[in-house]
């Protein structure tokens, strides 16, 4: 899935800033022309090509950190300082690159230096407001795109058939499962392994899809772990480790290792319950 993702964005993206620096190169040159002002035409295009050629190549990078770091699985305090540090990062990155190809080019194509910076700390914290604009354009369109995509795997290789029972699938088979049965499920790529009644199977979907698809079945899951959710009518004990972190004993006696990031979650889970 998240190959899916990364090409339903990374296509159309490089073709609309393909489309922007275009007219922006014309709006130069055409400015140029107006003020009867020298202006090589390499010039606009390097100026521009160079800053949309890294912006390009940051959008890999910033799908593998919305995929680490989903704001609806992670409270707020953990994730907007993560997204600060991201957005700084990304426009570092961004005018690095940028500044190399351009200097790059300005040598190859005609024998001199190209200066950027006459006041660092002035132009640095220009360049990052204006790498504000397209970060977070990227952080909204890949959000969006990822839930589509989730609920399009919800619906194709998950669903319930009736009010306790799922129906899953995995390559071409089929398997129906009773929602009551769930103990517990792990992430394993595009897949999820789900364990109940002492079986264990893999089903072509996402874990919160999953976790969708068992919560309108009648489960009540929690998520122990960012890849791990659990049947909160299953958990016998809660049993903290020395790293911070605990482990979910359940009812069979199986456990499940969580992580002290949800563990407030499983609490809130617990004093909910009836």
């Amino acid at each position: 899935m998240e190959r899916r993702v990364l090409r339903r964005i990374f296509w159309p993206a490089v073709v609309g800033l393909a489309g922007v620096g275009t007219v922006n190169v014309m709006t130069l040159l055409t400015e140029a022309q107006r003020t009867k002002t020298p202006l090589d035409v390499g010039i606009p295009l390097v100026l521009e090509f160079s800053s949309i050629s890294v912006l390009v190549a940051l959008i890999p990078a910033m799908s593998v950190f919305m995929r680490m770091v989903r704001p609806e699985r992670l409270q707020w305090a953990i994730v907007l300082p993560l997204y600060l540090g991201m957005s700084i990062a990304f426009s570092a990155l961004h005018v690095l690159g940028m500044v190399t190809l351009r200097k790059i080019a300005f040598w190859a194509f005609w024998g001199r230096s190209y200066i950027f910076f006459d006041a660092p700390f002035t132009d640095l914290l220009y360049e990052y407001r204006k790498d504000l604009l397209p970060f977070s354009v990227i952080a909204v369109v890949f959000y969006l795109v990822r839930r589509v995509e989730e609920k399009r795997y919800q619906v194709v290789d998950g669903k319930s058939e009736s009010p306790g029972r799922l129906m899953l699938k995995s390559g071409s088979r089929t398997m129906w499962l009773e929602a009551a049965a769930f103990d517990w499920a792990s992430a394993a790529g595009n897949y999820v392994e789900l364990h109940g009644n002492g079986t264990s199977h893999l089903a072509r979907m996402t874990l919160l899809a999953l976790e969708d698809l068992l919560t309108r079945s009648g489960v009540a899951v929690v998520r122990v772990h960012r890849s791990r959710i659990v049947n909160r009518a299953k958990v016998r004990e809660v049993l903290p480790t020395r790293d911070g972190d605990f482990v979910v004993r359940l009812l069979n006696g199986t456990e499940v290792r969580g992580s002290r990031r949800y563990r407030e979650i499983l609490a809130r889970h617990e004093q909910t319950s009836p």
